[in-house]
Parts: structure tokens; sequence; C-alpha cells
């Protein structure tokens, strides 16, 4: 999300290259070039705007694999196959709100989501206006660098996904115990489903590290890549959708279209079977179709 782009240096190539800009982008680079003039930090959505636009005259960046209105893929292929565990509440508020809902960063599990490593932070430090810096300063540049890591943490809010190809007994317990169900579905039929979001969301997988590469993933870090984690989670092996808008730190909620996210709803293996029919047609009053089953792992066996 703008990993290893030096956004403020960019923005004055472009600044430099207005001529052969769109009139939109024109007024869009000129109105953010003042405002960094005048010391105000550009919001994420500029950021991701100029992290996006192309230099005239610059090799164009790798873009990504698969485009739909707002929604953008990379880095995963189309057909994949993805779960989302969740508790049955939770589906049927989905089935019933028809939106996917998007957690903010700052309420994961994981405190450290989000943070920039040290070099990282000093980087981003390092782009803000001259004013930040005096001694005079009523707010100085490692103080605004923590608000704006802070703000991005509360406005940058995730859907995740487990990547596999079949359903898994550790996700189970960890995410959709006992009554739980499981959305199994395909990276396209996710973006699909999203088409009609006007929320930019960019999905793609999260990318692994121990704390001793940390300095490999510095550059992604530079400006809050959000598709880094660290390592405890890999087990995870997390598909990420990431929608920025301004909220109250409660998350947002994207609107979705059932009957492509669906591939098939599964219910827990550990479901009692006198359950099976009763949650079934809870699921069916709301007007859902698709197919419903139950998951073929063994929970028995899988303990021993």
């Amino acid at each position: 999300m703008g990993g290893g782009v030096d956004v403020i240096g960019k923005l004055y190539r472009l600044n430099e290259k207005l001529d052969a800009l769109t009139e939109d982008d024109r007024a869009f680079v000129s109105e953010a070039v003042t405002q960094h003039k005048q010391g105000r930090v550009p919001k994420i959505d500029q950021v991701l705007r100029i992290v996006d636009m192309p230099v005239p005259g610059e090799e164009p960046a790798p873009q990504p694999v698969w485009n739909l209105g707002t929604v953008s893929v990379g880095f995963v292929a189309l057909d994949q196959v993805i779960w989302r565990y969740m508790p049955l509440e939770q589906l049927i508020a989905l089935l019933w709100r028809k939106s996917v809902h998007f957690s903010p960063l700052a309420m994961m599990d994981d405190a450290s989501e989000g943070q920039l490593p040290p070099r990282a932070f000093e980087e981003t430090k390092q782009q803000l206006p001259a004013h930040f810096f005096q001694a005079d300063s009523a707010i100085d540049a490692g103080a605004m660098t923590k608000i704006m890591v802070e703000q991005r943490r509360r406005d940058a809010c995730l859907s995740c996904w487990y990547i596999s190809d079949s359903d898994c007994l550790k996700m189970w317990r960890q995410y959709a115990p006992n009554n739980g169900v499981a959305i199994q579905s395909t990276v396209r039929r996710l973006a699909s489903s999203l088409q009609e979001s006007q929320t930019p969301i960019r999905i793609a997988p999260v990318s692994y590290f121990a704390p001793e590469d940390e300095e490999r993933y510095v550059d992604e870090a530079f400006y809050g890549s959000l598709f880094i984690k660290r390592d405890p989670y890999r087990h995870e092996k997390e598909l990420r959708a990431v929608a920025y808008r301004p909220n109250v730190g409660h998350g947002i909620d994207e609107p979705v279209i059932v009957d492509i996210l669906i591939e098939r709803l599964v219910l827990s293996p550990e479901l009692k079977d006198w359950a099976v029919p009763a949650i079934t047609e809870a699921i069916r009053r709301f007007d859902f179709a698709g197919l419903v089953e139950t998951s073929a792992l063994n929970p028995v066996i899988e303990r021993q």
C-alpha cells in the first residue's frame, strides 16, 4: 500500500509534469503540493492516489492482476479458494444486511498491526514539512508521525480470510467454535461481490516475517504497508481485504452481493447432528439458496 514509495518525492515529480496530466489530476497535484508547503500532512486517500498515479515519462509500476470498480487484487491467483470462519450470528448479520463488516486495524489481536519498524518510522517522519522539526513547533515530527500511524490504524479496516483449498480444524476452533460456520469462496468471488462498494478496497495475501527479518520488510512498512505481519501468525495464511474510510473506531460495512461471495456455507465439524437442520433452516430464512453442508473434518481423529 505504497510501501517503498517516496510519496512526497513522487508528488513533486508529478508537479513538474503538470502539463502532461489530465485536468482533474493537475488540480489534485497542485492542491496536494500547496497543502504540503503549508505544513499539512497528506491524508491516506491522497497518499494512495499519489502512489497509484503514473508519472509521465517514467516506467509505470506493475498493475494489480485484476480490477473491478474500486476493488483491486494483487499477488494471488483469482481462483484460489479462501475461507471466512465466523460465529453464526455474524453470518446472520451478513445475510440480513447484505454487507461485509471490515474491522479497524486497531481492533486486531496483534497490537503490532500497522505499527512501523524503527527505520520505517524515521523515514516516514522525514517526509513531514520542515516546520515540524523546528524547536518552536507546537507538535514535533515524532509526535506527528505517531498521530498519522494511529489514524491509519483506525481508518484502515480489514476483512480477513484463510487461504486453503480445504477447511482447517485449528481455524474452526480459533474463529468459529461450537456452532460456527465458514464461508467458502474464491479470491475472484470476494472481489466481484464487492463491486458495488464506493470505498477503495485492496485484496492481497499477507507476508509474514520473523523479528530477525524485519529489516528485509522495512521498505514495505514505509508509509505503512498493511500486508505484512509477524511470524507467530503465519498459520493463519491470511488473505486480507483492506478498505480505507474514516470511522469512529468500530469499523465499516461494505455492500456485498451474497450469491457471488458465497460458493457454499460449511457448518462446524463439532456441531451436534440435531442442530444441523435448525441452523440450515435459519440460514434459508434469509433467502440463501446456495449449498449448506457440514464440514467433513472429524474432530475426534484430528485430536488423536
